[in-house]
């Protein structure tokens, strides 16, 4: 059995919505579909969300979202056509009642907020179970509150519980496929024990499909995007990066958490768990092998396989005499962030100093947080901002002796200075940190040491025609 995600941009238009159909009807084995809201979907509920609004705002904004998802229907009248556009209407109307409810109390909780943006998928996975059926299938739309995709109260980013998964969703997905029927089921969102709906984070369909694969047992999971897969590099910092043809589970967690916007990287763990392989393949090149994310823990002889990176952080250092003695500190600066809900994407500690990664945008959000606690927990802080975080991947780098000092020769070489450098935590990824307007040298000077002679033997010996 198959699960086949397809995100936002394989919504995006009659073309990519009739290809989408094509690789789920020519996938010959039992299969489910996941699928994210249609492209732009979300982000304009949040974007409504986010500001003050009139009574006559929320009407014209429901009928655009009405009339976008009519559209993407099949045009062909009949009976299948006229129930989902009463599943549409449906649905449009309890997100009518949701958003009049926030407009009268002008009070919008993370508990509202995450069912009110669930209404995305809700709506994508009619429109696709119906153009599933007008060409064939028996597809039938199913929400993953209904099924129970049980998750924690997080709200905003919720982590799914997969064993109340997997007896919840399993036998519901099961029994679907076992009537011959094609489930087509919401990306994005879960529930949590009490019955409240929690979202789990952008692009969370990837992590959503990975958890069906969880409960179900089955695989591969295949996700459905506009790229052939992971790369060795951006192509758009580095014009020689090439496809990869496949990576470890702990090679796409690292270059999935540190920037390569290709999966959700919470999707490795629940496949990772069962064993299951995630196929990136292209929506426009479905030909494409694509890279392949499983067991296989192949090297290359040089050990990187790729070079990924965050381009816009920031090192907010805490200063304290004898920090490095003093019981808790890391645990206080952290927890400091973590209230402010700031997210670490690394952190580093010496005797008199505690240095952690954030996003640049969350540099303000930091700078109040801390003051609350000066002269309790810290004597002084300084940001350094500017900064890109850079990420080198490959199975065997903390066994493999030399290959550090190739990456940071390669960089000096070009006159980057390297401020912060974590390494040890994993056993597969480097990373540092440079100032952003070397980002692009640095990138190119590790993929050349690593590739360029490799790259220029093959073009020359094969030319292109």
């Amino acid at each position: 059995m198959k699960i086949l995600k397809f995100g936002g941009t394989c919504l995006a238009s009659e073309d990519t919505l009739h290809r989408l159909t094509k690789v789920v009807k020519d996938t010959d084995a039992d299969k489910v579909v996941v699928v994210s809201a249609a492209s732009g979907v979300t982000n304009s509920i949040k974007e409504f969300l986010s500001k003050p609004r009139q009574e006559n705002e929320i009407d014209d904004f429901l009928l655009k979202i009405k009339l976008r998802h009519v559209e993407m229907l099949p045009k062909k009248d009949g009976q299948k056509r006229k129930e989902a556009i009463e599943q549409i209407e449906a649905k449009v109307t309890k997100l009518e009642r949701l958003l009049y409810g926030i407009t009268y109390t002008e009070e919008l909780t993370p508990r509202t907020n995450d069912l009110i943006l669930s209404f995305g998928e809700r709506l994508s996975t009619i429109v696709v179970a119906s153009r599933l059926s007008h060409e064939g299938m028996d597809a039938v739309p199913m929400e993953t509150d209904a099924i129970g995709m049980i998750t924690n109260e997080q709200y905003g980013n919720a982590i799914a519980i997969l064993d109340k998964c997997e007896k919840n969703m399993g036998p519901a997905l099961h029994a679907a496929v076992k009537k011959g029927q094609v489930p087509v089921v919401t990306g994005f969102f879960g529930i949590t024990d009490s019955g409240h709906v929690t979202t789990v984070g952008r692009s969370g369909t990837d992590y959503s499909a990975a958890v069906v694969g969880y409960s179900l047992g089955a695989g591969p999971i295949e996700i459905w995007k506009e790229v052939d897969g992971f790369m060795s590099a951006d192509p758009k910092l580095v014009k020689d990066a090439f496809m990869l043809d496949t990576l470890s589970y702990e090679e796409a967690a690292e270059l999935a958490y540190f920037g390569a916007q290709v999966l959700h990287p919470r999707a490795v763990h629940p496949a990772r768990l069962k064993g299951i392989d995630i196929v990136i393949k292209n929506l426009f090149k479905p030909e494409s092998p694509g890279t392949v994310i499983g067991k296989s823990k192949m090297t290359r002889k040089d050990i990187i396989k790729s070079v990924s990176y965050v381009p816009n952080v920031a090192t907010f250092k805490v200063y304290d005499t004898g920090a490095g003695y003093k019981s808790g500190f890391l645990a206080d600066v952290t927890d400091c962030f973590h209230k402010a809900g700031i997210n670490i994407f690394s952190a580093a500690t010496s005797q008199t100093c505690v240095a952690v990664l954030i996003d640049e945008n969350d540099v303000p959000h930091a700078k109040k947080a801390f003051k609350v606690l000066m002269g309790t927990m810290g004597e002084s802080y300084h940001v350094v901002s500017n900064m890109a975080l850079i990420c080198t991947v490959g199975e065997g780098f903390g066994q493999t002796k030399g290959v550090a000092a190739r990456v940071f020769n390669a960089v000096a070489a070009k006159s980057v200075n390297v401020d912060l450098i974590s390494a040890g935590a994993s056993m597969v990824a480097y990373h540092f940190t440079v100032d952003k307007k070397d980002l692009k040298n640095t990138v190119q000077a590790i993929h050349d040491e690593f590739w360029g002679k490799e790259l220029h033997q093959n073009t020359a010996n094969n030319p292109v025609s």
